[in-house]
């Protein structure tokens, strides 16, 4: 196995790891979240709290299931809004050219001009915190990204031999952008979508640690860090634990795009 499959194999398998434990967590976790056990707060990990307990007796591991939940599903359909505009967006200014691809481009350049994790916090300060709010602003400033990519990606092609026989074969722009232009640029759009999750899953993560994201009884891996952050000195774990899924999963899921790039990327194929 080279060096590009070992990155993808890699990859993939921690994106399993917490999209598994996510969907696990719609049907079963340890102990019920919901649940405060006063009595059992703090304690370390043993064969009833395989990773110990929070603060409110709450057990680390079901938090963190259920906290994979909510920010993985944040970011997933944020990507989705992302891409269900985005796309389209980009191929149309492709497609017109002109006055009109102008106008789209330097939209995009006007929003690329401010931070977008800024931006999250503006857009969700404004318009309160929680869950789907989040969403809207994540999602918001995904579409000129898979914009400009599907754009790039497709001028890249206007001039190839097989796009000028399908129109003059008589297919209209659309039909030639459907049936040829997507499926030949929808790799480097899935790498996209890889490296957009990861940043849609720590964006989640900064709006939820400082009470924008999610709002109780949601939970999330920001929120449990921003529960943890005055525990600090004396239960460390309550941190550690949900910072650890952070990394591991943008690790993974960076991997794995960076993976998806090099085995699909027909310069690269054959090497080490």
């Amino acid at each position: 196995m080279n060096r590009r499959h070992l990155s993808f194999a890699l990859g993939l398998a921690l994106t399993l790891l917490f999209l598994g434990a996510a969907l696990l967590s719609l049907v079963w976790t340890p102990h019920d979240i919901a649940t405060f056990k006063v009595s059992a707060k703090l304690q370390g990990p043993s064969l009833t709290y395989w990773l110990g307990t929070d603060h409110y007796g709450r057990d680390l591991l079901s938090m963190l299931m259920v906290g994979a939940r909510t920010s993985i599903a944040v970011a997933l359909v944020a990507v989705g809004i992302g891409m269900a505009i985005g796309i389209p967006l980009g191929l149309w200014a492709a497609n017109r050219r002109g006055l009109m691809d102008e106008a789209i481009m330097r939209f995009n350049d006007l929003v690329f001009a401010f931070p977008a994790l800024l931006s999250a916090v503006l857009i969700t300060a404004l318009a309160g915190p929680g869950a789907f709010n989040a969403i809207l602003a994540i999602g918001l400033f995904n579409i000129p990204v898979f914009a400009r990519v599907a754009r790039g990606a497709a001028l890249a092609l206007s001039s190839r031999e097989y796009l000028m026989a399908a129109r003059v074969a008589g297919k209209g722009e659309v039909r030639v952008t459907v049936e040829h232009v997507l499926p030949n640029i929808a790799n480097m759009l899935i790498v996209q979508a890889t490296i957009q999750f990861s940043l849609g899953i720590l964006a989640e993560a900064s709006l939820s640690y400082i009470g924008l994201g999610a709002q109780p009884p949601l939970t999330s891996w920001g929120r449990m860090l921003n529960e943890a952050q005055t525990m600090m000195a004396f239960a460390p774990q309550l941190a550690l634990y949900p910072g650890l899924a952070i990394v591991l999963t943008v690790m993974g899921l960076n991997l794995m795009g960076d993976g998806l790039r090099d085995l699909t990327d027909p310069k690269l194929r054959g090497r080490p």
